[in-house]
């Protein structure tokens, strides 16, 4: 059943989906301006390569920058695992993790979360409500968009394989597209464009040729 919000209830909530996602953090606002508290709650996930953050940004087309500041598009790109996203057309509004998600009128602005009027319905999946159909078709909804539309910039981590699973080494920009998005040409300057299938998720180290070998237990 959707729950639905508005006033502090509303941005509490989207708040509360940033800080507690665990494997996947899906964000769709065609304007995204971040002021520090947002910082700190994105923070909480600066050191997890675990967590996927897929954002999807849109409009002006011509000033990129116009929609999402140039700023915080360079501190997004410090996190171990990221994507973003370029929608020319978005106008809708999501924000979700693996547990629940908000179909809202809100951007990422400071502004928008402090002074507008704004709406949103809240779907949440637990053992007791089940899965919310509608926040699933929200989900996919976006996540297929994410597919079709062109990347601006992937980082993935790396990890080692260990006798007993995994452990992380390092992060990998993939690929960045922001100084051609963000800057003073176009993007339909006859450049390759990417999406989010040309990549994976994670890569396996692969040891280079000057470093020292482990002894085999």
């Amino acid at each position: 059943m959707a729950t639905f919000l508005t006033g502090k209830p509303l941005t509490e909530t989207i708040y509360n989906i940033i800080w507690n996602a665990k494997d996947t953090l899906l964000i769709v606002s065609p304007y995204i301006k971040l002021d520090p508290y947002f910082k700190t709650i994105f923070n909480h996930h600066k050191d997890n390569p675990e967590l996927h953050i897929l954002i999807v940004f849109g409009k002006n087309e011509n000033n990129k920058a116009s929609s999402f500041h140039r700023e915080d598009v360079d501190y997004f790109k410090d996190f171990p695992n990221v994507s973003i996203v370029y929608v020319p057309n978005l106008h809708g509004k999501y924000y979700g993790n693996e547990q629940c998600g908000i179909l809202t009128s809100i951007n990422l602005i400071d502004y928008s979360f402090d002074n507008n009027v704004e709406f949103g319905f809240y779907h949440e999946s637990n053992f007791i409500t089940g899965t919310s159909k509608a926040d699933i078709e929200a989900w996919n909804t976006c996540r297929e968009l994410a597919g079709k539309n062109d990347v601006v910039f992937i980082r993935r981590p790396v990890y080692k394989k260990k006798l007993l699973g995994k452990s992380y080494v390092k992060s990998e920009v993939l690929f960045d597209d922001t100084s051609a998005v963000f800057g003073v040409f176009s993007r339909n300057n006859g450049g390759s464009s990417k999406k989010l299938r040309d990549f994976p998720m994670k890569i396996e180290y692969q040891k280079e040729s000057n470093e020292r070998p482990e002894k085999e237990k």
